[in-house]
């Protein structure tokens, strides 16, 4: 029985295939009706196309000629015979297109699907999408889920974007031998917007000043911004500035108005307006933005005047000799109303002088560098020696600064540097002792060892009994009377300047002779002597 089951089944397989070759085999001319193209292989079916596209077609897998139909037979087709293709179809409405594909054959009571893709060419509001589920099968299920109703399958999308792509299927159960027709269709509904926007102006201002604290008499710039903040264009806008008493424009007007004209939304204007400080204290300055159809905004910006200063006074020894030291005292003071935080005091000694010391000071060569700071009002000292080292008049230069406000001050102390002269006489014999008879010479040196020079330097000599003067020569002419030599005075002994005199003595008696020699010069109020002892036997 079921051997019987099979071949009866294969039998009617057998002739279903044998009567669709023997369709294919017959002339292709298609039906004018249902304008659809049918494909020259064997392996499609066609389906009676009720209601078909402008661009309907088959797939083909193959270009050879189908073979004649066979007999039929009770035994079953080759299999190759039966391999399942695919039908597809697709509509193109300009803003989708939409796609469909499904299997060109398949057995009774076995699901299939109907698969679709919509295709955007552009952003769609909603598209519609339907299907008849065709007479001979049952609905089995959607994807994703459609509304269905009676034979009616339908989707719907919503904003749908330009480029995507949708996947839906259809799976649907043939319950008879049929060929098996449907069509999908779709409709894209697009969308024309427009959007009114109802808007209104809204004016904002901002005012600055770049600093918050400023020198009398220095520049005072103020920033003013203007912005339309609202959605809606403001017309007509005015920005008006009054100045405060304690600053000054060129114009010499207080009140300063500037047309700024329509400002779009978001839009901003920038004016500035330069003043001058006039007067210590606080100064606060308002500005006020208005226009035609919107409410006027205002906004101001402070700014503190200060009077500021530094002074710096030297002083010092005025008068010092060369070689010597010479004292300064340098008082730096604050002189303003706000307190300086960076002041420098720099004090430069001249290349005749040589900087000793500078307590608290960075020293660099001849320059001595402090750093402090001066409240208001504060004074501060500084202390700084010094060698000299040639004579004349020269200045010791100080400055002091603050760069915070810009400030400086400057002073120097001046000393003469005097020489000073310094003279040493010095006397020695040549030969000592002497015997009654012998002779020998005092040698009679005067140098001056001080800064500056002497004049007419004078030189007397007086020799002991035991002695009688030979002869006197030297840098000036000597006079001899008796036993007294005197030497005209030499008039100008420069700084380390040596002068020499020479006397010979003859020994005419035995004892401790005593030579002895005086030293004058405009500088010395009193004689300066010398003695030299020598022996005679």
């Amino acid at each position: 029985m079921n051997i019987m089951k099979k071949f009866l089944g294969a039998s009617a397989l057998a002739a279903f295939i044998a009567l669709s070759a023997s369709q294919l085999s017959a002339q292709r001319i298609p039906d004018q009706g249902k304008n659809f193209t049918v494909s020259d292989s064997p392996e499609t079916t066609v389906f009676n196309l009720k209601t078909p596209s402008d661009n309907r077609h088959v797939h083909q897998y193959n270009k050879t000629k189908p073979a004649p139909a066979p007999a039929p037979v009770a035994a079953p087709a080759p299999a190759g015979d039966c391999s399942i293709g695919t039908v597809t179809d697709y509509i193109d409405k300009h803003l989708v297109r939409l796609e469909k594909s499904a299997p060109d054959m398949v057995a009774i009571n076995t699901p299939y699907d109907y698969n679709y893709t919509v295709i955007a060419k552009d952003k769609v509001k909603k598209v519609v999408v339907e299907e008849q589920i065709p007479a001979g099968t049952v609905y089995v299920s959607s994807e994703p889920e459609a509304e269905v109703n009676g034979s009616s399958v339908t989707w719907t999308l919503y904003n749908v974007q330009s480029g995507s792509r949708t996947p839906l299927k259809l799976t649907v159960k043939p319950t008879q031998v049929a060929d098996l027709s449907n069509c999908a269709t779709i409709v894209a509904y697009p969308e024309a917007c427009t959007t009114t926007q109802v808007g209104a102006p809204e004016l904002a201002i901002v005012k600055t000043t770049p600093n918050e604290q400023v020198l009398l008499g220095a520049g005072v710039p103020w920033n003013i911004t203007v912005t339309n903040v609202g959605n809606f264009c403001a017309y007509d806008v005015v920005l008006t500035d009054t100045l405060p008493a304690g600053v000054a424009h060129d114009s010499g007007n207080s009140t300063l108005t500037t047309n700024l004209g329509t400002l779009a939304p978001g839009e901003s204007r920038d004016v500035t307006v330069n003043t001058t400080a006039s007067a210590t204290g606080e100064h606060c300055n308002t500005a006020v933005a208005s226009a035609s159809n919107a409410a006027s905004v205002e906004d101001d910006a402070c700014v503190v005047v200060v009077e500021a200063g530094i002074d710096v006074v030297k002083e010092g020894t005025p008068m010092q000799f060369v070689g010597k030291k010479a004292s300064y005292t340098i008082t730096a003071t604050n002189t303003g109303d706000v307190p300086l935080s960076d002041v420098v005091v720099v004090d430069t000694v001249p290349s005749q002088n040589k900087l000793l010391t500078a307590p608290g000071a960075q020293i660099n060569g001849n320059t001595a560098t402090w750093t402090t700071s001066l409240g208001a009002g504060e004074s501060k000292s500084f202390d700084v020696t010094v060698l000299g080292l040639q004579e004349g008049t020269y200045c010791n230069q100080v400055s002091a600064a603050s760069a915070q406000y810009g400030l400086s001050g400057n002073d120097d102390a001046c000393t003469e540097w005097r020489g000073y002269p310094a003279l040493l006489i010095e006397v020695i014999d040549t030969e000592d002792p002497l015997l009654v008879g012998e002779e020998t010479t005092y040698v009679i040196q005067i140098t001056n060892q001080g800064t500056a020079q002497d004049t007419n330097v004078g030189l007397e000599v007086q020799l002991p009994s035991q002695l009688k003067v030979v002869s006197a020569a030297g840098d000036t002419q000597g006079s001899i009377t008796g036993n007294n030599v005197s030497f005209a005075p030499y008039s100008v002994l420069k700084a380390k300047q040596i002068i020499e005199f020479r006397v010979v003595a003859q020994a005419v008696a035995e004892g401790d002779a005593r030579f002895k020699a005086q030293m004058r010069s405009d500088l010395l109020k009193t004689p300066v002597p010398e003695e030299e002892a020598t022996q005679v036997y």
